[in-house]
């Protein structure tokens, strides 16, 4: 009597490490930035190809950012005069970053990927002094709109977002302090605006074009929610050095592991 084949399991090993990675990117997202340090690793790791890895990511962790958005919904009246200009190239620049993260062979992002979390874990050690630069750099009042290169700055970080995403908002907070912008909390409502246009227009491409994976995604979806919940409910109790200090420290792991591999 043959033996039936045993059908696969329902939620698998992989899906489980995918879910904890997207509570825990959630959770950091929430306190200190660098879920996507998280996820990613965690879905290579469930067999999804570089590019593919990174795309579901990104459709994953959005959800979590309009929250951070209307958080800061007050702020952002006081800056209307920067919305439109920099929101316009945001969008652009998200848009034309996940073209070319979809539309370049994958080999070209395999090869800049140990780059990418290098450089972007070292944005997030040095997230404080890049503020405290930025800040000191800025002038004696809030311009009423960005000076022209600032659309230029803007359009560029808006790319390495929609390609890759990792460390933008840091980038964003040093950009604005150059624009001349002084209020910490003015900085913010446009970095968190700004970055969710950047993400959304990358984010809708990869709907389209369905060039991600929406079983994974899912689950990342539904590990951050609760993540996201609790970062935030904890996020004035967790030093944020110490989330800041577990990022690196994994953004170093994992830079190094695929250097080895290369």
């Amino acid at each position: 009597m043959s033996i039936p084949p045993k059908k696969p399991p329902v939620f698998t090993a992989s899906d489980w490490i995918v879910l904890a990675a997207g509570f825990l990117a959630g959770a950091m997202n929430a306190i200190a930035g660098g879920g996507t340090m998280l996820t990613f690793p965690a879905l290579l790791a469930a067999g999804l190809p570089a590019v593919m890895a990174n795309t579901t990511s990104t459709v994953a962790l959005w959800f979590g950012m309009p929250g951070s958005v209307w958080a800061f919904r007050h702020r952002l009246r006081e800056m209307r005069s920067w919305i439109l200009p920099l929101g316009i190239v945001s969008l652009v620049g998200g848009l034309a970053g996940a073209l070319l993260l979809v539309r370049l062979p994958e080999s070209v992002f395999e090869a800049a990927v140990p780059w990418l979390i290098l450089g972007a874990t070292i944005l997030f050690l040095a997230n404080e002094p890049i503020r405290r630069w930025a800040f000191a750099h800025a002038g004696d009042r809030d311009p009423d709109q960005p000076p022209r290169w600032g659309n230029a700055f803007q359009s560029l970080v808006a790319v390495y977002g929609g390609y890759f995403g990792a460390g933008i908002g840091i980038m964003m907070l040093a950009g604005l302090g150059l624009l001349g912008i002084r209020d910490l909390n003015r900085m913010n409502a446009l970095k968190n605006l700004l970055a969710l246009l950047c993400n959304t227009a990358a984010m809708l491409f990869f709907l389209l074009t369905g060039s991600f994976d929406g079983r994974l995604a899912l689950i990342l979806l539904v590990g951050s929610v609760p993540g996201y919940f609790l970062g935030a409910h904890f996020a004035q109790r967790v030093p944020a050095k110490v989330v800041r200090f577990i990022v690196a420290a994994i953004g170093l792991s994992i830079a190094a592991s695929l250097f080895a591999k290369r």
